[in-house]
């Protein structure tokens, strides 16, 4: 995410240079052209103006572009998840492919997710998702994991 406003100080430090140079050109003007004060007035408020338009472009800019991201629960769900198995040292690289590539054990890593939303359910149960892998294989090992996790947080739902 680009960061379009600037810290306060960039825009006090401008306003400043632009003020001293519009000042200079005052002097220059009244010293060397004789022109009275009253014509080069309006010159003076045109610091503050530019300083106004940029520091209001900025915000706009900011607030149109970046815009938050929404929170992924799933995402973050899946990431839990995957720590707990690195933790574990119970899987080599090679798994985390295999799992990652298995369209079986990606269904049923989303219904685990809809089961850690919504609770159980006639569609949706822990026993179904516990019946689908043989026992003694990748995905039965990784599935053991997320049965775990989604029991500890209905566990601290209660």
């Amino acid at each position: 995410m680009r960061k379009f406003r600037k810290p306060f100080k960039f825009y006090i430090l401008m306003f400043v240079i632009l003020s001293l140079a519009v000042a200079g050109y005052s002097l220059y003007k009244i010293l060397k052209d004789g022109t009275p004060v009253s014509d080069l007035s309006s010159l003076w408020v045109l610091p503050l103006i530019f300083i106004v338009i940029y520091m209001g472009s900025d915000m706009l800019l900011d607030k149109l572009f970046n815009k938050k991201k929404q929170i992924n629960y799933e995402e973050k769900f899946v990431e839990e998840i995957a720590k707990r198995m690195r933790e574990s040292n119970d899987f080599l690289v090679e798994d985390y492919r295999r799992l990652q590539i298995n369209p079986k054990f990606q269904e049923t890593l989303k219904i685990g997710y809809q089961i850690y939303l919504n609770g159980e359910n006639e569609i949706y149960n822990i026993d179904k998702i516990e019946r689908k892998f043989k026992k003694g294989t990748i995905e039965f090992k990784a599935i053991g994991y997320v049965l775990d996790y989604i029991r500890e947080s209905q566990k601290t739902m209660e």
